[in-house]
């Protein structure tokens, strides 16, 4: 199902089954950011408790190329803050679109090699350092997420790796879509064509919240009564065949 055919199912449902009534004063890019941001509260709460996070919820970014910073990361220094200091030691990281609001990172369902079944471990930034100080801490690729950027210690073979591949749950879909890898140019997200990555077991719990929760307000709005759908009377027109 596309972003477009459930945006349009809800302003006929708001409507009374006459969503194509060209007076109506709801909006379909209003109802576009209600189903984004109740697909993004109802992702939440199906997954609550441990419970599994549908297929069709992720989207996979692909092969994203890596590129080599010090781990201070003094790109970040902006024209008028003082330039940050070199760390003297370099790493990589790539930057994502933002992910869903899940507690510890588990929006992030997959980070490792494009062979998209060898996984990374996914830190947290502040102890990463001390699970590399273990044992067999160096033996496995890490990586740590800092807002949406991302960085990766690569050990053994893999430190000269260029590509990884990452899976996540994103809180625009959009966004994925027109989101830029470096070397590339970005595509347009279609919300007419694009299938929205949302299972229909969601359907009724976005619907519902939004008819229940925004149009119960929006809905009093007066309708445009001097459109070509009714006469200053309030006679509907007739149709011209």
């Amino acid at each position: 199902m596309t972003l477009s055919e459930l945006s349009y199912n809800i302003r006929n449902l708001a409507a009374g089954g006459q969503g194509n009534n060209d007076d109506s004063a709801l909006n379909i890019r209003q109802i576009e950011f209600w189903v984004r941001a109740y697909r993004a509260k109802g992702i939440l709460t199906t997954t609550d408790y441990g419970k599994s996070i549908d297929p069709q919820m992720v989207q996979d970014l692909g092969c994203i190329p890596l590129v080599e910073v010090d781990m201070s990361d003094p790109q970040d220094s902006g024209e008028e803050c003082p330039v940050c200091p070199e760390w003297g030691c370099t790493i990589k990281r790539i930057d994502i679109p933002k992910l869903v609001d899940f507690p510890y990172n588990r929006g992030m369902v997959f980070v490792g090699k494009i062979d998209k079944r060898t996984p990374f471990i996914l830190d947290a930034a502040d102890v990463s350092q001390f699970k590399e100080a273990t044992a067999f801490g160096k033996q496995m690729n890490r990586a740590y997420l800092i807002g949406n950027r991302m960085y990766f210690r690569l050990y053994g073979n893999d430190r000269d790796m260029e590509y990884v591949n990452v899976r996540g749950v994103f809180e625009d879909p959009a966004t994925v879509y027109q989101w830029v890898k470096p070397g590339c140019d970005p595509k347009c997200y279609d919300p007419l064509k694009d299938e929205y990555p949302m299972p229909l077991s969601m359907y009724d719990f976005v619907t519902t919240n939004i008819l229940q929760k925004e149009l119960n307000i929006t809905m009093q709005t007066q309708e445009d009564e001097l459109n070509n759908a009714k006469d200053e009377n309030g006679i509907e027109q007739p149709i011209k065949g």
